[in-house]
Order: structure tokens, then C-alpha cells, then sequence
């Protein structure tokens, strides 16, 4: 499924970011909703955002980011289309 996002869903923490993709995807997000990072890909404008916020509102360095993202991030491979901030999501994401 694609989801379009705006600037504003994109910079914040992880948790935030996957929740507000569930959010629009029409799931109701509660407690106890888990998110599988393997099964959502964004734009690299997503990622620059996620990584914006990790860095200017966390104080992370350039390497504790590059781990988190490695650990829990969504892969940047769509390549670039219509949308600057887009999220596709597979089968599984949310549980």
C-alpha cells in the first residue's frame, strides 16, 4: 500500500514515523500495535526527515543514527516520483 506523508509526519522518532504510516494507511494504532521495519520502504526525502529529527532534536551523531536506522529504519529504495515523501508498505507491517 502507498502512503503519502507530509514534511511534518516524517520528522519525528520512529515510533511516531510508523505510526502515523498506520495512521493514514486507516488502522487504528493502540498499545499494543507492532510495527515490522522490513516491510516499509520511503523516499529518500522520509529518511533525510527521520534523519533531521535524530539529529537536531535527539543530539544523535551521524554514526548513532546510521545504527538505529540499520537496527529499526525503513529502507530509502523508492526511487523518486510524483510524491516527496512517500511510504509503501507490504503485507505484515502492522501486527
Amino acid at each position: 500500500m502507498s502512503v503519502t506523508l507530509s514534511q511534518e509526519d516524517c520528522y519525528c522518532d520512529l515510533q511516531t514515523f510508523y505510526k502515523n504510516v498506520a495512521t493514514k494507511m486507516g488502522v487504528t494504532v493502540t498499545g499494543s500495535t507492532l510495527f515490522d521495519c522490513r516491510k516499509i520502504s520511503v523516499t529518500k526525502q522520509v529518511q533525510d526527515e527521520l534523519w533531521a529529527y535524530y539529529y537536531q532534536e535527539e543530539g544523535y551523531s551521524n554514526m548513532q543514527i546510521s545504527a538505529l536506522f540499520l537496527a529499526m529504519g525503513p529502507k530509502a529504495n523508492i526511487d523518486q516520483c510524483k510524491e516527496e515523501y512517500l511510504a509503501k508498505t507490504e503485507d505484515g507491517f502492522v501486527a
